[in-house]
C-alpha cells in the first residue's frame, strides 16, 4: 500500500461460544445499517458454502492517516431491538471484520513473559458486556492499524496486524484514552433508545513484524484464560493427543494379533493339507451373489470416497496448512476438490465389487455402469444435502449467514452436476474392463501358485452346517454389534472430542498439529476395520453353514458396531461439552452429527467389506490352487 490508499474494512458476522447460530453483520439489531455504497464481497464457492458473507462498510480507512474521532451514525432502536441486542450481547457474540486479509482482532498481553509471546491477538471484537445483569454496547471502536516498511521500497507498506478496541460510551463522544466516561446502557423497558456510533482510526508502524509472519501473532482463544492470560492448555492438550495415540496402537496390536492368527491358521492349514481346510470349503462356495447388489457396490463406493476424503484433504491441512488463520477458505476449497475427486474412486470400486459378485460378466452393461458409478460418488452426499435443507428449514434463521439458503443449494447442485458425476462415471468406465482384485492377489501369491488357475466359485464338498439357534453368542446380531464396535470406538473416543468443537461448533481455530492427529488417529481406525473386517466374516462363515449375503452381514455389522457407538457419544457431547443455549443449534448439530456418524459408519463398513472380500478370495484361490 502507499500513503492515503484506500483501505477496505469487510464485515462479516457474529459468532458465540454458547450457540451455533452466527448472525449476519447488517442483520444485527444495533449496528449502523449500511449504506448504498456499501456493497457484498463476490466470494468463492467456498466462502459461501461455509457461511461466510463479507460486506463493504462505511468505515473510512486512508493508509498513515489517522482520525482521532468520526461519527458513522445514529442508530434509533425500538423495544423490540433493544431486547433482542440484549440477548445477543449476553450470549457474548463477537464481531468479525477483515482489513486486507486478515481478522480485526482483540489484543492481549501476556503478563510473565515466559507461556508465550508479549502480545497476541484473537480474531474478532465483543459487542457488548454483562455487568449486574444489565447489557452494555459497545458503540465505539478505536482501531490501530499496525504497519511494516517493505525493505525493497520504502514508500511502500503492508498491513501486519488490526487491532481493535470497543468502548460502551453513553454520549457521542470518542473518549480516546481517557477512563471517565459513562457507559451505554440498554434498557428494554424503554419504547425506544438513540445510540450514537463512532469510530477512531490510528496507524502505528511495527518495525519487528513483516508480512510473511503476521499470522503468527493469533492464537488458538482456548489457550487463554478469562483474564486474558496465556495458559498450558496446549501443551495439556497434546498430552491428551499423545495418550490417545498410544491407547490406539495398544488396540491396533491386539486386534492384529488375533489376525495374524487367523490368517496363519487359515492359510497354514491350506497349504498343509491334502484337501482344502474347513474353512476353504466354506469360502469356495461364498461368492454367490448378495440381494440388492446394486445397493451394496453404491453404498461401498461412497465410503471409500468418504475415505479418500478424509486422508487427502487431513494430509494437505497438515502439511501445506500448518497455520489455519486465515486459511480456512483455503482448507475448505481443498476438502471439496479432494472430495470431488474421490468420486473417482467411488465409481472404479463400486464396479469392482458389482463385477466380483455378479454372477456374470454379461449382467455389467454400459447403462448400468454408468447408473452405479454416477450414484456411488454422488448419491450419498446429496441425501445427506436434502437433510441438511429440510433441517435448516425447520428452524430456519434469516439473519443467520449460515442459514442453507437457495443459492447456496444451487452452488452445490452444479458442482455435482459438472464435476462429481463425470468423475464418478469416468472411474467406473475405467473399471469395467479392469480386475485389480485378482491382479493384486496374483501379484501377491506364492511363486508356486499358478497364476492360471481359475477361480472356484463352487465346491462339491459338503460344507459344516449350524442352526442359527445354535449360533455363537458374539455372532447373534446385539453382541455382535457390541464387541465389534468397542475398537473402533476406543479409538475415535477421545479425538471425537476435538473434532466436534472445531469442525461444528467452531469456537476456535484448530491448530496445525490436531490434524495430525486426527489424520493419524483415522488412519489406525481404517487399519483396525480392515482387521475387524476379517475375523467377523472368518467367524460368520466358519460357524454358520449359509454363506448367503454374507456381504450384507459384514457390511452392516462393522458399519452399525461403529455407529451405534458415535451416536451415543455425540449426544454426550451436546448435553456436557456444547453449551448451546439456544434452541436451533441443538437441532443442527443432532443433524451435522448424526450425518458425519453415518458417513463414518458407512466408510467403515465399506473398508470392513473389502478386506473381508480380500481374504475369501485368498482363501479361495490358495485352496482351488492346493486341490489342482
Amino acid at each position: 500500500f502507499s500513503r492515503d490508499e484506500r483501505i477496505d474494512l469487510l464485515v462479516n458476522s457474529a459468532t458465540s461460544a454458547a450457540s451455533d447460530r452466527n448472525i449476519g453483520y447488517y442483520r444485527l439489531p444495533f449496528v449502523c445499517p449500511n449504506s448504498s455504497s456499501a456493497k457484498p464481497v463476490h466470494l468463492s464457492v467456498a466462502e459461501i458454502i461455509n457461511g461466510d458473507r463479507f460486506w463493504q462498510s462505511d468505515y473510512r480507512l486512508a493508509f498513515l492517516k489517522d482520525e482521532p474521532c468520526l461519527r458513522i451514525c445514529d442508530r434509533v432502536m425500538h423495544q423490540r431491538s433493544i431486547e433482542k441486542s440484549v440477548e445477543i450481547i449476553k450470549d457474548d457474540y463477537i464481531a468479525h471484520w477483515v482489513v486486507d486479509g486478515i481478522p480485526a482482532s482483540t489484543t492481549f498481553i501476556n503478563d510473565d513473559g515466559v507461556s508465550g509471546p508479549k502480545k497476541y491477538y484473537i480474531p474478532g471484537f465483543s459487542l457488548g458486556y454483562e455487568q449486574d445483569g444489565d447489557a452494555y454496547i459497545n458503540n465505539h471502536v478505536m482501531i490501530v492499524i499496525r504497519f511494516h516498511k517493505e525493505s525493497d521500497d520504502p514508500e511502500k507498506y503492508s498491513i501486519v496486524g488490526v487491532e481493535v478496541y470497543p468502548k460502551s460510551v453513553k454520549e457521542a463522544v470518542c473518549p480516546g484514552a481517557t477512563r471517565g466516561y459513562e457507559h451505554f446502557k440498554l434498557d428494554p423497558h424503554q419504547e425506544e433508545q438513540l445510540v450514537p456510533f463512532t469510530y477512531s482510526i490510528y496507524w502505528r508502524e511495527d518495525p519487528d513484524l513483516e508480512h510473511k509472519d503476521r499470522w503468527k501473532m493469533y492464537i488458538d482463544p482456548s489457550t487463554i484464560d478469562e483474564n486474558g492470560n496465556i495458559i498450558q492448555a496446549s501443551s495439556k492438550n497434546t498430552a491428551i493427543h499423545w495418550v490417545s495415540l498410544i491407547n490406539s496402537f495398544v488396540v491396533l496390536s491386539f486386534v492384529s494379533i488375533i489376525v495374524a492368527f487367523v490368517l496363519m491358521t487359515t492359510f497354514r492349514s491350506n497349504l498343509a493339507s491334502e484337501s482344502a481346510s474347513e474353512f476353504g470349503q466354506v469360502a469356495q462356495s461364498s461368492f454367490t451373489p448378495p440381494v440388492f447388489l446394486n445397493l451394496l457396490s453404491i453404498l461401498t463406493g461412497s465410503g471409500i470416497q468418504f475415505i479418500f476424503t478424509l486422508l487427502g484433504s487431513g494430509l494437505l491441512s497438515f502439511v501445506f496448512f500448518r497455520n489455519t488463520f486465515g486459511q480456512q477458505t483455503t482448507i475448505f476449497s481443498a476438502v471439496i476438490a479432494v472430495l470431488i475427486i474421490g468420486g473417482f474412486f467411488a465409481g472404479f470400486s463400486s464396479i469392482q465389487l458389482f463385477k466380483l459378485f455378479s454372477t456374470s460378466s454379461g449382467e455389467l452393461n454400459l447403462k448400468k455402469t454408468i447408473i452405479i458409478s454416477s450414484l456411488s460418488g454422488s448419491a450419498l452426499i446429496t441425501l445427506s444435502l436434502i437433510v441438511v435443507v429440510i433441517a435448516n428449514a425447520l428452524v430456519f434463521d434469516s439473519d443467520s449467514p449460515r442459514s442453507f439458503k437457495f443459492g447456496t443449494f444451487m452452488c452445490l447442485f452444479l458442482i455435482y452436476v459438472v464435476l462429481q458425476i463425470p468423475i464418478s462415471v469416468i472411474g467406473g468406465i475405467i473399471s469395467k474392463n479392469f480386475n485389480l482384485l485378482t491382479k493384486l492377489l496374483v501379484k501377491k501369491m506364492p511363486d508356486f501358485v499358478s497364476s492360471s488357475v481359475p477361480l472356484k466359485k463352487a465346491s462339491n464338498k459338503p460344507l459344516p452346517a449350524s442352526s442359527s439357534r445354535n449360533y455363537p453368542f458374539y455372532l447373534k446380531l446385539p453382541f455382535s454389534l457390541l464387541i465389534l464396535g468397542i475398537c473402533p470406538c476406543s479409538i475415535v473416543f477421545i479425538e471425537s472430542r476435538f473434532l466436534y468443537v472445531a469442525l461444528l461448533v467452531e469456537r476456535a481455530s484448530t491448530s496445525y498439529f490436531m490434524y495430525g492427529f486426527i489424520i493419524s488417529a483415522a488412519i489406525l481406525l481404517l487399519v483396525v476395520m480392515v482387521e475387524i473386517g476379517i475375523i467377523a466374516t472368518y467367524l460368520r462363515l466358519l460357524n454358520v453353514g449359509s454363506q448367503v449375503n454374507w456381504q450384507w452381514w459384514t457390511f452392516l455389522t462393522c458399519s452399525f458396531s461403529i455407529w451405534i457407538y458415535l451416536v451415543p457419544l455425540s449426544i454426550y457431547h451436546l448435553i456436557f461439552k456444547m453449551k448451546l443455549l439456544d434452541s436451533g443449534s441443538p437441532v443442527l448439530y443432532m443433524v451435522y452429527t448424526t450425518i458425519l456418524n453415518t458417513v463414518v459408519s458407512i466408510a467403515c463398513g465399506s473398508l470392513a467389506l473389502w478386506s473381508a472380500t480380500m481374504f475369501v478370495y485368498a482363501v479361495v484361490y490358495s485352496a482351488g490352487t492346493k486341490e489342482d
